[in-house]
């Protein structure tokens, strides 16, 4: 575990309250990248025109829409969108406590319960400290053009149950706000 790591996970256990930025993380690079395989695995803080320039030297694409090349795909993560959603292979996090988990991986499999890398996307840094991310990309070839994705606010009783529960399994003492 690299040092960068075990300075947020310090900083996690030791705070009461934390609001997630960009600044905080400085955290990023790309881990892994299987061209053969579709697979790219980056530091959440990476930008995502790094990414980009990356998989261009393979004549493949992120297969989701994005509008701002700037930002760091961590926060696109944290923003959300259900054709990021359904990109994503696996994801590590810093919960709550200050574990560092993994969930997912970087391979196209059927999922027996909660999808835990997916469930993460869009949460905006409420739940958990994300450090990396795995997607599965696509040829060049095979993607035309992305279009933004329709999103709806949903403010039902049922998603405000759902997110508290989350909040309680991600972040018990309720750090991250």
């Amino acid at each position: 575990m690299d040092s960068r790591l075990q300075q947020l996970q310090t900083l996690v256990k030791e705070s009461s309250s934390l609001h997630i930025k960009s600044t905080l993380l400085d955290y990023s690079g790309i881990v892994e990248y299987y061209a053969e395989d579709l697979v790219i695995s980056v530091k959440a803080g990476t930008s995502i025109a790094q990414i980009k320039k990356q998989l261009k030297k393979n004549n493949q694409v992120l297969s989701f829409y994005t509008d701002n090349d700037n930002i760091s795909i961590g926060a696109a993560y944290a923003q959300g969108a259900q054709d990021l959603s359904d990109c994503v292979l696996g994801v590590k996090i810093i919960d709550g406590t200050g574990a560092y988990l993994n969930f997912g991986g970087q391979v196209i499999k059927n999922v027996a319960g909660y999808d835990v890398a997916r469930l993460l996307v869009g949460s905006k840094g409420k739940l958990a400290l994300i450090m990396q991310i795995s997607f599965k990309i696509m040829p060049a070839t095979y993607v035309n053009q992305l279009t933004p994705p329709v999103k709806c606010k949903n403010n039902s009783v049922l998603h405000q149950q759902i997110e508290k529960k989350l909040k309680q399994v991600f972040d018990p003492r309720g750090i991250f706000n």
